[in-house]
């Protein structure tokens, strides 16, 4: 079962650029800390001081907190080395939870980190003045626990970032179904107070509607009332569901005792009870959530700023299944092999059997010497886009996974021409004037400046449609004999299933490229051949500047195109909200391959993983950096993409997307 991370959206408006703007601006002073294992060591740097707080003694969050705590030492963040790490349990206790935030935030601890919804309210009110850098994890819904976290994923307060994990309810619920096709009525406890309890049923109610389902409720304030409100639904259900309420998950072995006294089953979306009895857990993997939380604090540790990180939505999915639990049940209940198929862990009378481990052993790492001078890097940029910032974050990362170590290694300056080519020339002219020992390149327009003015400099290059195309060699191993890279085009073929699957009845198929840059021009190329052996009608306007687009888009629209299709175009890129506040008004669905076009409205975008082809970058990079020749590196061909999926855009325009295909989606965009 993979692991999925998704970010929360619902695109990007002018007034949503402003408050980004504006937080950022407001944004505190981070200072960057050297991980343990840079030349620096604890007696130069005092350990950080770093609290991380968790609501209650539950598996999920021992998992949770485990998988944070790994991800910093594998990030070089080490307890007791140049880590100071304070643990903190509220118990279950709001009051308690309160006054440890408070504690938390009085100016011991540099950084915060807090597991679950409630630990993240407490801190966020004990914080709003002090603003200590805080870092969530195992949240349901962040945009809900009213801590200043809007839609779009640069929405939050500039001290504070995290990783939401929205519970799988309707997978949990179609689960259930599977296990009982004739299943009727479920019943859920559940406490009003906790939003992310309030979360779980509004979602169960939508999923029982769907499936046909009566989902009867009992309300709770406490864990001691768990047992009496079980008990006053146990009689009328099939079977008991729990989702993501702490109050009532710590009351599981109550609720199990009601559910076996009247010969029904508990299902729960909350992974590690169906050792406590219940049937199923399908819910997220609380250690793998625990390691996206620590690794987003490695980057805040190591000086990335806050108010530039997106919240993100963290949901790698795991199965519990036990059989143990089907006896003395009503008849109906079985376990399909299907459903034991996908089980990470399945529980029966000889006991729990994992078909994975929690972690695998690391592979033995051959340390590697420093290098014998500090490289002077460079990393030039044509445009500020998304796509754009992840190719250069696996840049960094690809210099780190080589165990290179900035500022004894090499020291990094990055230069962005935000779109100006004239810009972008003086960018390289600059670069070669600083004596840079290597140009790192991210876009086809960086590649060419940099080939066209380098005067033999060492280049490597990364977010790259095709540099054949632009002039820079015929092959992967013949190229210009100071320069390498890693590229990866369109996966227009891939594109095209998607869209006959989601719009069946498209013929005409709308596009707009740049016929100024020769990266789009290669990719409409794709696009170009893939609809034609579909076929479809393709209707392709030019545009030379970003005052075309509106003009072009509307064209389009007027020739009644079913869909529009947008091959990659930093000038398109640039001016896709004027695309989309066309299509939005005509319920014409968008498809493409920017990825920064889903958060804006795309319905469907396909993009290449930028952020895995800067790594492969960096990688080749650091090849160069240890002496070897860039004549004798040849071209890397990225393979990877990621499939994003907005689910707002579907409904605006009237689509309904398939179950089978969310699921096949890398990220959803559900609002």
């Amino acid at each position: 079962m993979g692991h999925t991370i998704k970010r929360l959206s619902l695109g990007v408006s002018l007034i949503a650029v402003a408050s980004a703007i504006l937080l950022f601006s407001d944004a505190p002073r981070q200072p960057a800390h050297r991980p343990a294992n840079s030349t620096t060591t604890a007696a130069n740097e005092p350990p950080i001081p770093v609290a991380l707080m968790q609501m209650a003694s539950q598996p999920i969050l021992d998992e949770a907190a485990a998988g944070i705590i790994d991800a910093l030492e594998e990030n070089g963040y080490v307890d007791g080395q140049n880590l100071r790490l304070k643990r903190f349990n509220a118990e279950g206790d709001m009051a308690t939870a309160n006054a440890m935030a408070q504690e938390l935030t009085g100016g011991q601890y540099q950084y915060i980190i807090t597991l679950t919804t409630t630990s993240l309210q407490a801190v966020a009110n004990a914080n709003r003045q002090r603003h200590v850098p805080h870092i969530f994890g195992g949240v349901s819904d962040p945009t809900k626990a009213g801590v200043g976290v809007g839609q779009d994923p640069l929405d939050h307060p500039p001290y504070m970032v995290g990783i939401g994990t929205l519970q799988p309810v309707a997978q949990s619920l179609q689960v259930a179904k599977q296990l009982n096709p004739n299943l009727k009525r479920i019943g859920v406890i559940w406490n009003p107070a906790e939003i992310n309890s309030e979360i779980c049923t509004v979602l169960a109610r939508k999923a029982c509607q769907e499936l046909q389902l009566e989902l009867i409720e009992a309300s709770v304030e406490n864990t001691a009332a768990v047992k009496e409100a079980a008990a006053s639904i146990a009689d009328r259900v099939d079977a008991l569901w729990i989702g993501g309420d702490v109050t009532v998950l710590a009351a599981m072995d109550v609720v199990v005792k009601v559910a076996q006294a009247a010969h029904i089953p508990v299902c729960t979306c909350m992974p590690g009870n169906a050792s406590k009895g219940a049937l199923f857990d399908v819910g997220a993997n609380y250690y793998e959530v625990g390691r996206s939380t620590g690794k987003l604090a490695s980057r805040v540790f190591s000086g990335e700023l806050i108010a530039k990180l997106p919240v993100e939505l963290a949901i790698p999915p795991k199965m519990f299944v036990n059989k143990v639990a089907l006896q003395g049940l009503n008849a109906g209940w079985s376990i399909p092999a299907a459903v034991l198929a996908k089980a990470d862990t399945i529980i029966d009378d000889k006991g729990q059997h994992e078909k994975t481990s929690r972690k695998a052993a690391p592979a033995p790492v051959k340390k590697l010497p420093p290098l014998s001078k500090t490289w002077q890097l460079r990393s030039l940029s044509y445009v500020n886009s998304p796509d754009a910032e992840e190719a250069e974050r696996g840049l960094r990362d690809g210099l780190k996974k080589a165990e290179l170590v900035e500022g004894r290694d090499y020291v990094w300056k990055p230069s962005n021409a935000q779109g100006d080519m004239s810009a972008l020339n003086g960018m390289v002219d600059a670069a070669l004037a600083d004596r840079a020992d290597l140009l790192l390149t991210v876009s086809t327009q960086a590649l060419q400046s940099c080939v066209q003015r380098s005067k033999g400099t060492p280049i490597v290059f990364t977010m790259v449609a095709n540099p054949f195309s632009a002039g820079v060699g015929t092959s992967d191993k013949a190229h210009l004999a100071n320069l390498t890279g890693c590229y990866g085009a369109n996966d227009v073929a891939a594109m095209i299933p998607i869209l006959h699957k989601l719009v069946p009845r498209a013929k005409r198929v709308g596009a707009i490229y740049a016929p100024a840059e020769v990266n789009s021009v290669f990719n409409h190329g794709l696009l170009v051949e893939a609809a034609k052996q579909a076929n479809y009608d393709l209707l392709a306007l030019g545009v030379n500047s970003s005052s075309d687009v509106l003009e072009v888009t509307q064209s389009l629209l007027a020739d009644q195109v079913d869909v529009i299709c947008l091959a990659n175009s930093n000038l398109v890129g640039s001016s896709f909200p004027t695309v989309i506040q066309a299509t939005y008004r005509a319920k014409v669905p968008v498809f493409g391959f920017f990825g920064g076009s889903a958060p804006q409205g795309a319905l469907v975008v396909l993009t290449r993983d930028y952020y895995d082809m800067g790594v492969e970058s960096g990688l080749l990079a650091a090849r160069v950096m240890r002496g070897e020749k860039t004549s004798d590196i040849p071209f890397h061909q990225a393979q990877t993409s990621k499939l994003i999926v907005n689910q707002a855009a579907a409904k605006t325009c009237g689509i309904t997307l398939p179950a089978d295909f969310l699921k096949s989606a890398d990220q959803v965009i559900e609002k």
